[in-house]
């Protein structure tokens, strides 16, 4: 290469940077510049007046009248974790039943994968809020369920009212996991049917290799659906977290100072869920710790085995020289 060109390779990053360019622009106009926002201004007490924002210091109050000094903001969002830790269980456990049943040879499988996908397109605010207006959303009859009633009656008041909006909510619920049916049906494509061949030679049943070649090699996939779960149910229009601080928004004895905080407070609520959800079905040490001796024991008998083969390719050519002499 002559002095002064560029190589292929640094042109193609430098084309690559190229058209990342706009997308970092944008988000860091649209994304990070409003994220830095609303973090400042959840310190500060925020009036919007005729010339706009007047911002005024305030410290942690905003934070501390969020816990303190607001009676109904602790509560929602003690329901809001006791909700998700109810409803990703469901959906996760729902979507890998059904991405099994869609993995068979079936007639009509294709529709049924839309079918299972299409509340995905459809689903937003209004819609849901016509549904629920409707009773579409829960499960017909539990209300007047004397088994369900007498169960809700036996449980504490909290525990009783997550059961009662879970029961309420149950196919809302069913209706977040149609991206996860999706990702997890793709996964189970990519097992190797071989191992599921020599499992059967084994003597393993149906159950045994659910548990020891099916969902191991899912753990990768389930791991992302969680965390899709948490955010999308978390960030949904009708939940109940974000109506309270979209209220909050514009009134004059609150605003957006302390909707920002509550904000602030929530987004961290949200990251210890998904890292309670990661604690318990997250990597293991254990398993990368394995998985690594394994490999490494393989590395040494795959080297072992070419050393011998090394050996006998000279052994074999001495001979074979002998014998020309």
């Amino acid at each position: 290469m002559s002095k002064g060109r560029i190589s292929r390779s640094t042109r193609n990053n430098i084309r690559g940077w190229l058209c990342e360019v706009p997308w970092l622009i944008g988000f860091a106009v649209f994304t990070l510049y409003p994220i830095a926002s609303t973090l400042k201004m959840s310190f500060d007490s925020v009036v919007i007046s005729a010339t706009g924002l007047v911002t005024e210091p305030v410290g942690i109050d905003n934070y501390r009248k969020a816990f303190l000094g607001d009676v109904t903001f602790p509560k929602i969002l003690l329901n809001y974790v006791g909700e998700i830790v109810l409803q990703v269980p469901i959906v996760i456990v729902f979507a890998i039943a059904v991405a099994l049943i869609l993995s068979k040879e079936i007639r009509g499988r294709g529709i049924f994968r839309t079918l299972f996908f299409l509340p995905v397109i459809i689903i937003s605010g209004p819609v849901i809020d016509k549904f629920i207006d409707m009773g579409m959303m829960a499960i017909q009859g539990a209300d007047t369920n004397t088994v369900i009633k007498s169960v809700l009656a036996m449980l504490p008041e909290t525990a009783g009212g997550l059961l009662k909006t879970l029961i309420d909510s149950f196919v809302m619920t069913l209706w977040f996991s149609g991206v996860q049916i999706l990702l997890l049906l793709s996964a189970l494509q990519k097992i190797d049917k071989p191992m599921y061949e020599a499992a059967y030679m084994d003597g393993a049943s149906g159950w045994e290799c659910f548990w020891k070649v099916t969902l191991p090699n899912l753990r990768s996939m389930i791991v992302i659906c969680i965390i899709y779960t948490i955010v999308t149910i978390s960030t949904f229009d009708t939940n109940e977290v974000i109506t309270t601080i979209q209220g909050n928004m514009f009134q004059t004895s609150l605003g957006l100072g302390y909707s920002s905080a509550q904000a602030w407070i929530y987004f961290v609520v949200l990251l210890l869920v998904i890292g309670f959800f990661m604690l318990l079905y997250g990597p293991r040490k254990e398993a990368v710790y394995g998985s690594t001796k394994a490999a490494k024991l393989e590395l040494k008998r795959a080297r072992r085995l070419k050393k011998a083969q090394d050996r006998n390719l000279k052994k074999l050519y001495r001979e074979s020289k002998r014998y020309r002499d």
